[in-house]
């Protein structure tokens, strides 16, 4: 087990340093105006990015495009402009609320993901959880389409003594400025009126807007399709082992319990984070696991020789919930590694003692389980067909055994 364990470790530290680099068809435009079709490292970023790589062709060294020399970029469906706006970037986290209505804008230079393209173009900027919508009409100037949240402190009097308490409340100014500048026959107020502040809500809001300018308006800047969800069945092997706490060093030593080999199933829910290129995703993986095992030991005293039969039975459900990191091979083929806390809810846990076969053995039944960690390494061909080796941390059974496991596991997904 220590071998197995060992082994699968080293190859985790040797793979998760390799992840593929894909560079994409693109081209940016540089101050002069002058486009240069290139080759760019497509990230899928989360944040809107301040610089770029790229390379001129296959062959060519990788170099930095920074925002100061850009002022547009493109690779695969993705567009980013650099425009100087004015963002207000008050913090949207409960505990930093800004106790101002208004926002407070200051001017920076950004790359700006264009998300829909026509006669109203809108823009979208994303760092960490702040998120910022902008539009433009025509020739006019980029504005940011205003929501707030922000914290409302009233004094409530209560007697002689006085109160203070907090409430939330938003700035829904961006739909009075849908509603004035970006108008049309087909448009009522009540579709300014309940567009959110996201951006599916948006983009569906502009191209109305723009397909009522132009009968034959199609967004060119299509948001890509992601497989976000798997449903995979999970069966396994699993080859466990037993230690005992031994009550005079108050240390788990072998047990002398055999080492088990037994099926494990397990049915696992993914889901894909829609950044990075897919690379990112959590997973929860309820699996049923058992082990069971027999120790017989022989003692021999001046009243003659007893035997003791020493029996464990442990059935549970466990429950993983973890991250996963993916590193694509190609179109079809990808390592990944993951890393999951366990909480295990026993179906049926038992311990017992036997002396010379006695009909009434010595049985405990309360061996609550305990929790642990495991982080695995494994293959994925076709988003269908999968292997993965785990290896898991101790775990307490009751107060008396840790139990451990490493195991090799298929996977089907269902979709």
């Amino acid at each position: 087990m220590k071998k197995q364990s060992l082994l699968f470790l080293l190859m985790i530290l040797s793979l998760t340093s390799y992840a593929q680099i894909k560079f994409e068809q693109g081209y940016f435009i540089d101050n002069d105006g002058t486009k240069t079709e290139c080759l760019i490292k497509n990230v899928d970023w989360h944040d809107n990015p301040s610089q770029i790589e790229y390379k001129l062709n296959e062959d060519a060294k990788a170099k930095i495009g920074y925002i100061r020399n850009i002022k547009e970029f493109g690779v695969s469906d993705l567009k980013y402009v650099r425009e100087t706006v004015n963002i207000d970037l008050s913090s949207e986290e409960l505990n930093h609320l800004s106790a101002n209505k208004n926002p407070e804008f200051k001017e920076t230079t950004l790359f700006l993901k264009h998300i829909v393209q026509g006669e109203a173009n809108l823009y979208q900027y994303e760092e960490g959880n702040l998120i910022r919508y902008f539009y433009q009409v025509g020739d006019k100037d980029i504005q940011q389409l205003i929501y707030k949240t922000y914290r409302v402190t009233q004094e409530i009097v209560n007697g002689i003594a006085k109160e203070r308490t907090n409430k939330i409340d938003k700035n829904n100014r961006y739909k009075q400025q849908l509603w004035t500048d970006v108008r049309c026959d087909n448009i009522k107020e009540s579709d300014a009126v309940k567009t959110n502040y996201k951006k599916n809500s948006l983009i569906k809001y502009f191209v109305k807007y723009n397909t009522c300018k132009d009968p034959n308006f199609v967004n060119t800047r299509k948001q890509e399709d992601r497989d976000l969800f798997n449903l995979t069945i999970r069966p396994g092997i699993n080859f466990s082992s037993l230690s005992l706490l031994d009550s005079y060093t108050n240390l788990y030593t072998k047990s002398g319990f055999d080492d088990q080999t037994n099926l494990r199933f397990g049915v696992e829910a993914e889901f894909i984070l829609p950044f990075n290129k897919n690379k990112w995703a959590v997973f929860i993986e309820p699996t049923y696991q058992s082990y069971k095992s027999e120790l017989k030991d022989k003692s021999t005293t001046f009243l003659g020789t007893n035997t003791r039969t020493y029996t464990i039975d442990y059935k549970s459900i466990e429950f993983p919930i973890g991250l996963r990191y993916y590193m694509f091979l190609n179109d079809k083929s990808k390592f990944f590694v993951n890393a999951a806390y366990v909480m295990d809810y026993e179906l049926d846990a038992t311990y017992s003692v036997t002396i010379n076969d006695d009909l009434n053995p010595i049985t405990v039944t309360d061996m609550d389980t305990g929790t642990n960690i495991i982080a695995g390494f494994g293959y994925k061909y076709n988003d269908r067909y999968g292997i993965e080796v785990r290896y898991a941390t101790n775990r307490k059974i009751g107060n008396t055994f840790n139990y451990s496991s490493f195991s090799v596991i298929l996977g089907y997904s269902l979709f």
